[in-house]
């Protein structure tokens, strides 16, 4: 066995090293003043999961970062109009009862044109005058299919100023009923008259009542619709 002798600083002495049966080196003194005291960390291990568990308010900077960082965000505040449901549920229910809708033909999508410009159909005469309508018994107007309309005015003049008009509806072109509210009266002076509608039918026409005598009277009737 080898014998090592080493110096002591404190009093230059010369002194032995020691190992035990293993092979140690036996120490009998060791400078701990720099370690930690205590064994187990327990109170750094504390903070370290109060940190870690914690809630986090403010900003915080990540710079200089490679690779992912992991957040866990559930609990963080959401900005201003944020939606607070994470899934949209609602918004998606709606959403596919709108395509069935749609797939079954029961809403009708298309594109609209930014202006809506009026058309104009006649009922009797054309765009230059009226034509010439019997006083012997009622007579009626051509039909106007307003299917595709939302709203309409109806308007236009007799040569008889004491014309009277009935506005008559029809789902099939076929059986007329008398729209009762919209009784229209030529006015005394002038021999025009006009109404508008809102049209959630499908065929107009209007009805002249006779006035029972000879002859014709001059109409011109026109609809004008959106």
């Amino acid at each position: 066995m080898s014998l090592i002798l080493v110096k002591d600083n404190a009093n230059s002495k010369v002194r032995e090293l020691e190992c035990d049966s293993n092979g140690l080196l036996k120490v009998d003194k060791v400078d701990v003043s720099a370690l930690a005291t205590q064994a187990t960390l327990s109170a750094l291990n504390g903070k370290v999961t109060a940190c870690d568990t914690g809630s986090i308010s403010g900003t915080v900077a990540v710079s200089a970062v490679s690779g992912n960082v992991a957040c866990t965000h559930a609990s963080l505040p959401l900005p201003s109009g944020a939606s607070t449901a994470s899934l949209q549920t609602a918004g998606n229910s709606s959403l596919a009862d709108l395509a069935g809708c749609v797939s079954a033909n029961k809403v009708s999508v298309s594109s609209v044109p930014a202006t809506l410009s009026a058309s104009h159909l006649y009922m009797w005469g054309d765009a230059s005058a009226g034509e010439s309508v019997s006083n012997a018994t009622d007579q009626f107007s051509d039909s106007v299919d307003v299917d595709a309309i939302s709203k309409l005015a109806l308007y236009g003049s007799s040569s008889n100023f004491g014309d009277e008009f009935e506005v008559q509806l029809s789902h099939n072109n076929s059986n007329w009923f008398e729209l009762t509210s919209a009784f229209i009266q030529v006015d005394y002076a002038t021999g025009h008259f006009g109404i508008i509608l809102d049209a959630p039918f499908k065929y107009i026409r209007l009805k002249k009542k006779s006035t029972g005598g000879s002859g014709t009277d001059t109409v011109w009737a026109i609809v004008s619709a959106k």
